[in-house]
């Protein structure tokens, strides 16, 4: 080969050579493009959340079950209540010096007006905590008049006095209605307490068998007290009563009402099933 062709080559192997470095060098100046990869990282626990109690389990029918009662409520579930059934029949409007027997001569010129002041006289013995609630029959038909409840003291004897004598003797009727205003408070008390059904009365039942409200009450344990005003012992209810009182003259009537806010030692079920 000739010098000449030996000294090409020698200038194209070079050229080729700066080429070469050129475009490495290129290369390690350009910008990365590298993509960094994410590391999985381990949740750091937080604090415990407290969480809401779990719900009261239900009844069959539903129903929250209701739980222990609390501390703040231990005076209310242990509240005495009385629901009483005045009787304002036709006969209620008779002079009770006439019809009572053995009574004395008073100012009542009614058995309706001797009731409203004994009613009246007793009120104000009744502690201002208990619930007390009125059911009356007269002219104007059979109603609740005051549900059962505390601070309608004064409710209550606006009700007695507008009151006003006529119309049949509906017992039963009025004795279930109180046995389900008393046992519905029970239910609300969890049990506690104490639950009377107070009867004031004159005369035996007209309408519905007494006998369907006396064993009513007896089958939901609500017990009767009854005061019958100028009938003796005769009553029906004589023997359906864990307490019966014959009141023959107004003072014995408030005595009568006053007797129902004492204890009663035992709740003798024979004895209240007339059995």
């Amino acid at each position: 080969m000739s010098r000449a062709a030996t000294f090409l080559l020698l200038v194209f192997a070079y050229l080729a050579t700066r080429a070469a470095c050129d475009d490495a060098h290129h290369r390690e100046s350009a910008p990365s493009t590298t993509t960094i990869a994410m590391t999985p990282t381990t949740a750091v626990p937080r604090a415990a959340v407290p969480q809401p109690p779990a719900a009261a389990a239900s009844g069959s029918a539903g129903e929250p079950v209701p739980g222990p009662a609390l501390a703040g409520s231990e005076s209310a579930n242990l509240a005495r209540n009385f629901y009483f059934v005045l009787d304002g029949s036709g006969s209620m409007g008779e002079d009770p010096a006439t019809k009572c027997s053995g009574a004395a001569k008073s100012s009542y010129s009614t058995k309706l007006a001797a009731a409203r002041w004994a009613i009246g006289e007793f009120l104000g013995q009744v502690p201002a905590d208990d619930r007390i609630g009125l059911y009356v029959f007269d002219r104007s038909g059979q109603r609740e008049v005051v549900p059962l409840g505390t601070g309608n003291r004064e409710q209550f004897l606006k009700a007695v006095n507008a009151v006003y004598a006529a119309g049949g003797t509906p017992l039963a009727e009025a004795i279930i209605t109180g046995v389900n205003r008393l046992a519905a408070q029970r239910d609300q008390q969890l049990g506690y307490g104490d639950f009377r059904l107070v009867v004031v009365t004159d005369g035996e039942a007209t309408g519905r068998r007494l006998e369907d409200g006396t064993a009513y009450a007896l089958a939901k344990r609500i017990p009767i007290y009854t005061i019958g005003f100028c009938v003796g012992q005769t009553h029906t209810l004589f023997r359906h009563s864990v307490a019966y009182r014959a009141a023959n003259s107004p003072a014995e009537l408030r005595r009568g009402l006053e007797e129902t806010l004492g204890e009663l030692e035992t709740f003798d079920m024979k004895a209240f099933g007339g059995q």
